[in-house]
């Protein structure tokens, strides 16, 4: 695997190659050369490379005033924009650190001297505290993706429902509730938390017996979704949803299908609409939740798990090697960034939004 500074110099060299492409026209688009700039600070920064992240810094917040007007485009601007790309080259190479120093101050007094204010990232003084503690940041992401896995759950129960071996149901429900359900924060919302595994633990099940969904299971998704819709309204107020009665009555099932069935084994949805849910291996059991003590039993025996395995057509993949960490994740970041900017050419808003989700991906990473 690449390091990720190897990502980094691959990621910085493109975008520097695009940037002297518009440096090069007589009027470029404004804000593609804000968007580059602000794609290569991006990954500067994650990647810790603090020269090319402060001169970048510096590029982008002229860039963005040409792109707003607050800054007039004019022969002058058009020189130092070729004069800021040359010195992101030189950073980008690379050289001794007392002569990369003045080739980064001077990109920066280039646009201050031009009247533009630099931000404290740029000058390297303290920047402000956050406007939002890290808590209320997450709870915010939180409510937004439970509204999204709970729209995810409706329209899956609905697929499910007509077609009880729909297996891309599943990979949607699945994948819809991935972010959330690996975010390093997420037992800090315990409510959220033990729903998102009751859906896998059920998800699970359902794949190591490789039947239909009985209409039961199919009730564990509902409820499921009852629970998260009630716990939206909380986060978006800063507070921690309390336990529900949607939460009681998972806890039941889900210990229930757990005694009933077994812990299946993790399951992976990364593959693509060919493929089928793949059950990922080595994976230690999930554990029951202490707290679903109200188990109900059933007279009717355990229906036969002949097969608890069936054949794959496929290579499994083990779910462990889809869980990055620290620098293995940025540089899964940056791998991945190129692909998602090329499915979004030409349309300036979805570029914008790959934007702003690799600033929050920094941020993340604090």
């Amino acid at each position: 695997m690449a390091t990720l500074t190897e990502f980094f110099d691959t990621e910085a060299r493109r975008y520097i190659d695009r940037l002297r492409e518009l440096a090069g026209e007589s009027a470029p688009d404004a804000n593609e050369v804000y968007r580059n700039a602000r794609a290569l600070r991006g990954s500067a920064q994650m990647a810790r490379e603090d020269r090319v992240y402060r001169s970048a810094l510096a590029f982008e917040t002229a860039a963005r005033a040409v792109a707003q007007g607050a800054l007039a485009w004019s022969d002058d601007v058009a020189s130092r924009v070729r004069e800021s790309v040359t010195d992101l080259q030189t950073l980008v190479a690379g050289g001794d650190a007392n002569a990369l120093d003045t080739v980064t101050n001077g990109s920066i007094e280039r646009w201050s001297s031009a009247g533009v204010d630099m931000p404290s990232g740029a000058t390297g003084t303290a920047a402000p505290a956050p406007s939002h503690d890290a808590v209320q940041e997450f709870r915010s992401f939180a409510a937004a993706e439970v509204d999204g896995i709970a729209d995810a759950l409706d329209k899956g129960v609905q697929a499910l429902s007509d077609n009880p071996m729909d297996r891309e149901a599943l990979k949607s429900i699945l994948r819809r509730q991935r972010a959330l359900l690996g975010a390093a924060r997420l037992d800090e919302i315990p409510v959220i938390a033990e729903i998102l595994r009751a859906v896998e633990d059920l998800t699970r099940v359902i794949v190591k017996l490789d039947v239909g969904v009985k209409r039961e299971w199919l009730d564990i998704y509902r409820v499921a979704r009852e629970g998260l819709k009630a716990a939206g309204e909380p986060l978006r107020a800063n507070q921690n949803p309390q336990p529900s009665h949607p939460l009681a009555r998972l806890r039941h099932m889900r210990a229930e299908l757990l005694e009933r069935y077994g812990a299946g084994e993790a399951v992976s949805a990364a593959g693509g609409p060919e493929q089928g849910l793949v059950q990922a291996k080595p994976m230690a059991e999930a554990p029951v939740d202490p707290d679903a003590t109200a188990v109900h039993h059933s007279d009717a025996p355990p229906e036969p798990v002949a097969d608890a395995t069936p054949e794959m057509d496929m290579a499994v993949v083990d779910v462990v090697s889809l869980q990055y960490r620290g620098d293995a994740a940025l540089q899964r970041a940056l791998e991945l960034r190129s692909v998602v900017e090329a499915a979004v050419t030409g349309n300036a808003a979805a570029k914008d939004a790959v934007d702003e989700l690799f600033d929050l991906l920094r941020l993340a990473q604090g």
